[in-house]
């Protein structure tokens, strides 16, 4: 059997689109196994945490605090702590909704959605490009001109899979 072929998709398959996919798979997975609570909550605490992060300059008691963080990757753990937290609350405030186990279709739809609002978040917080810098095609895609069709078009997906 010849296999150079498949070794040849592989290994000039754009990474950006493998690590999404890889994401949105795992996502998905998640949801076949426990329901799409926690694709949920993904989906809503990042744009979350992106309205946190800007207005974190201008809160009383942090001014000082967030004005030492003036390295990218400063701002990006800035921003995982947000992250993180706010992730917390919102697996509190949507945890208990019962929620069965997705079918694989309405799993696959919860994976690519929550992957859509987790680049077009990551797209538009400057300091994570320090961690990853995604492709041209990457931002033409989930960038500034299609953002609010991609939020649109996330949330109302994974509003038909929690229905």
């Amino acid at each position: 059997m010849n296999l150079g072929f498949l070794e040849t998709l592989v290994t000039q398959w754009p990474t950006d689109w493998v690590i999404l996919g890889t994401f949105a798979v795992i996502v998905a997975l998640d949801a076949v196994r426990s329901g799409s609570n926690r694709a949920c909550a993904l989906s809503l605490t990042f744009p979350l945490a992106l309205l946190t992060l800007g207005t974190i300059s201008q809160t009383v008691f942090v001014t000082s605090f967030a004005e030492q963080l003036l390295t990218p990757l400063a701002s990006a753990a800035l921003f995982g702590g947000a992250l993180l937290l706010l992730y917390v609350f919102m697996r509190r405030i949507i945890g208990f909704w019962t929620d069965s186990r997705q079918g694989a279709l309405q799993a696959l739809i919860a994976g690519v959605a929550c992957t859509a609002i987790v680049v077009v978040v990551w797209l538009q917080v400057p300091a994570l490009d320090t961690i990853w810098h995604f492709s041209d095609t990457v931002h033409a895609i989930f960038g500034q001109s299609y953002r609010f069709w991609w939020y649109l078009g996330s949330f109302a997906a994974l509003a038909y899979v929690r229905s």
